[in-house]
C-alpha cells in the first residue's frame, strides 16, 4: 500500500501543474467605422482602430484542481466616437463598466456602434475657445452639447443621437476660436444616421 502512495503521489503533482492555470483576456472587437477608446483598470488609455481588435491580459489568481474558479473583476471605460455603453437598468448611456474576467478565459466585448459623433480635429495653431453643437428639427434648436476648449493639435468628440424616421433632426455647430473669431458649420442636411460623424477640421489660412 505504501508503494502505491508513493507512485501516486507525482502523479497527483503531475496533475495539479498541468491543470494551474493564471490570468485571463479581454478582447475588444472594434465593429464601428471609427475609434473605440479603452482604459483598463489603471492602464492607459488605448484607441483601437475601425474595424480592429485589441486584447488586453489581465492577471488573476492561480486557478488549479483544488481551486477552479478563479475570477477577477476590473473596472472598463470604454467609449467610441459612435458607440456608448447603454445601462438599460438606469436607461442611460455611460463610459463605464466592470468586467468580469475568469483565469484561463478570454471574455470578448464586439462593438457596435449604437451613436453618431461630433468631432472637432485642431490642426491649426490657434486654440479653439470654445466649439458647441445644436441640435436642430427644422423649427427651432432642441438640445445643444458644449465640447468646450480645444488646444492647438488635439482633437475632442462627442457621441451624439442619431436621426430616425420617428425623430428627424439636423446638426450644425459654431467653433470660437481665442481670437475671437467665430464660424458655423453644418446645415438642414447635415442629417446624421448610427455610425456617421459630423467632422469638422480646423487648420490655419492660406
Amino acid at each position: 500500500m505504501k508503494r502505491a502512495y508513493l507512485l501516486l503521489l507525482p502523479l497527483l503533482a503531475i496533475l495539479f501543474l498541468t491543470a494551474c492555470e493564471s490570468g485571463g483576456s479581454f478582447r475588444v472587437l472594434n465593429q464601428t467605422s471609427y475609434p473605440v477608446y479603452v482604459t483598463l483598470g489603471e492602464e492607459d488609455e488605448l484607441a483601437i482602430p475601425a474595424g480592429a481588435e485589441h486584447i488586453f491580459a489581465v492577471a488573476t489568481g492561480n486557478q488549479h484542481i483544488l481551486n477552479p474558479d478563479v475570477r477577477v473583476e476590473v473596472p472598463v471605460r470604454l467609449v467610441g466616437e459612435t458607440y456608448q455603453i447603454y445601462d438599460e437598468e438606469n436607461e442611460t448611456f455611460t463610459d463605464t463598466t466592470r468586467v468580469e474576467i475568469r483565469a484561463g478565459e478570454t471574455l470578448t466585448a464586439y462593438i457596435n456602434p449604437n451613436r453618431a459623433s461630433f468631432k472637432v480635429v485642431n490642426n491649426s495653431s490657434q486654440a479653439v475657445a470654445q466649439a458647441t453643437l445644436y441640435k436642430h428639427n427644422f423649427v427651432g434648436v432642441v438640445a445643444s452639447h458644449d465640447l468646450g476648449a480645444i488646444d492647438s493639435g488635439r482633437f475632442a468628440y462627442l457621441p451624439v443621437e442619431y436621426a430616425t424616421n420617428s425623430n428627424n433632426f439636423y446638426y450644425y455647430a459654431t467653433v470660437r476660436m481665442v481670437d475671437g473669431t467665430t464660424y458655423t458649420y453644418g446645415d438642414p442636411t447635415n442629417i446624421l444616421q448610427v455610425d456617421q460623424q459630423f467632422l469638422i477640421t480646423l487648420s490655419d489660412p492660406e
